[in-house]
């Protein structure tokens, strides 16, 4: 049996091979022209970004309508206690409404910007036209503005196209005080003004008028600038003495639009003056502490004090002011015996009272001051400290006529010495005043029309003055002395009781 071989197949191996390298040269070709295109593909320009990294707030001076001069300090005193309050207000969370509104607020910045660029660029060019230049000249450089007029064109046209969705902004931005802290706006026609000059997101504005003679009207605006309108009015009715009152109910109102959220007050109360409080894992300060505008829901409360610790959860409502208090127990230690004679005694450690003698007192971890008292008896002061023995006696004097007694009694020997010191005054002045009168008259010696008998007795009587005088000077002399003795044991007696 002969096998037959087909006279064909020699023929048709190379041409298969040839259309399946001309197939794959076709694929490489492809997709390398695929990629060469990629390549020249500019990538997509991001879309404009909101530059604003914080909310700014300004206050600006409330207008004032027919108040009284003294009510007229009004327009900026109400301001400036809202600026204060809203100080301490750190961050500013945006809604699904102020976010949109801020981005298409970008947005048309954007345009505005690229629409004016595409101006001056067409501007630009157009002076080309008749500028002082040969044709070579004006042809390179009007080709160069085409140039520069398309791309801005382009840019124009893809914002113009641009879907607002696609900038972002942050949904928490930190609140910023404009001008400053403790500043308020310039006045201006208006809060849209005033967001327009200063480049704002909120203003704060507000009103107050007189009305019928008795009441003011106080009202409180916020202009949202992303928004372009008012997005908080509060109206107060209310006499001028009510102010101080109701100047919180504005307070609450601007801290909530202020950060676009609830808020909610917490007052921890420790038992150690001295403990430290932190809300959330931040200190907010020692032994009693307010925290305000707070973030409703659950809050973690941790107080500490020398090496105790404790924690709780306060779970805060909206617009609640919610109040805690932490107390630590007594340390346990050792304890101090406070005796004295006569017993009965009262025990005051620091001014609290702690019971009567003889009493235990827990030893103190640091050193404190103990009074005490007992109707009848001088105080006894005395410190305690950490290492003081167990027991400690103490010997009250007694008060015989009283602390108050003496004091008053010494009192008023100081001011009979006084008013005797001061009627003895007049009489050395008078005398001097007749000696030194006597004395000018015999001066230039014995005059002539006068006889010798009338001379001498007038040259004795002012020996006579003159030795009453030295004696007027040593009794008053005598008199001050008395009286500032009688001072110092009137200071004496009145500080006695803190000697005691």
């Amino acid at each position: 049996m002969t096998t037959r071989t087909p006279a064909c197949t020699p023929e048709r191996t190379p041409v298969r091979t040839s259309l399946r390298v001309l197939c794959l040269l076709l694929l490489l070709g492809a997709a390398a022209s695929v990629e060469v295109h990629a390549r020249a593909q500019p990538e997509a320009p991001e879309p404009p970004r909101d530059e604003r990294e914080t909310w700014r707030v300004g206050v600006l001076p409330f207008d004032t309508v027919d108040l009284l001069p003294e009510e007229v300090s009004l327009g900026r005193t109400v301001p400036l206690l809202l600026l204060d309050a809203l100080s301490g207000l750190r961050e500013h969370r945006l809604d699904s409404d102020e976010r949109d509104a801020r981005s298409h607020q970008v947005l048309d910045g954007a345009r505005l910007a690229a629409g004016r660029a595409l101006d001056r660029e067409i501007r630009t060019r157009d002076r080309l036209l008749f500028a002082d230049i040969t044709a070579e000249t004006r042809a390179e450089r009007l080709e160069s503005a085409d140039e520069r007029v398309a791309t801005a064109r382009r840019e124009y046209r893809r914002l113009a196209e641009l879907n607002a969705e696609r900038i972002e902004v942050a949904g928490v931005k930190p609140v910023e005080l404009r001008p400053g802290a403790g500043e308020l706006l310039p006045a201006s026609s208006s809060a849209r003004m005033a967001a327009r000059e200063g480049r704002l997101d909120f203003v704060i504005s507000g009103t107050v008028e007189r009305l019928d003679g008795e009441f003011l009207i106080l009202e409180l605006f916020g202009y949202c600038a992303a928004r372009e309108r008012t997005v908080l009015q509060e109206t107060l009715v209310l006499r001028p003495e009510e102010i101080a009152q109701q100047i919180d109910r504005l307070i609450d109102r601007a801290a909530e639009a202020v950060l676009g959220r609830q808020w909610a007050h917490l007052t921890v109360r420790s038992s150690e003056s001295d403990a430290a409080v932190q809300v959330d894992g931040v200190l907010h300060g020692f032994g009693s502490v307010t925290v305000n505008y707070l973030e409703p829901g659950p809050r973690e409360v941790r107080v500490t004090h020398e090496n105790r610790e404790r924690i709780e959860t306060v779970v805060l409502l909206p617009f609640e002011r919610a109040e805690t208090e932490v107390t630590f127990p007594l340390a346990v230690s050792e304890a101090i015996i406070i005796d004295s004679e006569p017993t009965g005694a009262d025990i005051y450690v620091d001014s609290i009272w702690v019971g009567r003698t003889p009493s235990e007192v827990a030893r103190p971890r640091r050193p404190t001051t103990v009074v005490l008292q007992r109707e009848g008896f001088h105080a006894s002061r005395f410190p305690l400290q950490t290492d003081s023995p167990e027991r400690i006696s103490r010997r009250l004097a007694p008060d015989v006529i009283g602390w108050s007694e003496l004091t008053l009694e010494q009192r008023d020997r100081f001011y009979r010495s006084l008013g005797f010191f001061v009627v003895s005054l007049p009489v050395p002045i008078i005398l001097y005043g007749v000696y030194d009168n006597l004395a000018t008259f015999f001066a230039a010696g014995t005059p002539p029309n006068l006889d010798s008998g009338e001379a001498d007795r007038l040259v004795g009587l002012a020996n006579t003055v003159q030795g009453a005088y030295w004696v007027s000077v040593g009794v008053s002399t005598g008199l001050f002395v008395n009286m500032a003795i009688q001072l110092v044991r009137y200071i004496r007696a009145a500080e006695s009781y803190h000697f005691h």
